[in-house]
């Protein structure tokens, strides 16, 4: 379950990345993206007209520069798309609520968690594996 919490968080941390300020009339229609931006996009088609105006903005730009990002990059956001487009509606709610919470909290918490999160994945694979039982198995624990 902890395992499944931190994805998320994860995944809110990207969400907020892809967060711009923009205005309603920035809504981008699907079918104004070019095919290759679609193609990047494709995870996601069926939820693009339920994001916001600034998530299209900032994904319509961010898709932009796709040839320029490392291999290891596009196959990890690829990734994080899908696992998005394969959530269920309940499981989307609850990333967008825990990103609000996150965005919510004060500057110094929010460096907090970036800094530890940072700590985490600068660990080799087996440790952060074995973090991830430990937290598992606490969470096991206190329900």
């Amino acid at each position: 379950m902890r395992l499944c919490k931190l994805k998320q968080i994860i995944l809110c941390l990207v969400i907020s990345f892809f967060s711009l300020t923009v205005t309603a009339s920035d809504v981008i229609a699907w079918e104004d993206l070019t095919a290759e931006q679609q193609t990047i996009l494709a995870p996601i088609k069926n939820d693009w007209s339920e994001l916001p105006a600034k998530r299209q903005k900032r994904l319509n730009e961010f898709t932009k520069q796709w040839d320029t990002l490392p291999e290891y990059k596009r196959n990890k956001i690829q990734n994080r798309l899908q696992r998005w487009a394969n959530m269920s509606p309940e499981e989307k709610k609850a990333v967008q609520e825990r990103r609000k919470k996150f965005q919510s909290l004060p500057p110094e918490e929010r460096a907090k968690i970036k800094q530890k999160y940072k700590w985490y994945k600068e660990l080799p694979p087996e440790e952060q594996e074995e973090l991830r039982k430990r937290w598992q198995e606490k969470s096991k624990n206190s329900h």
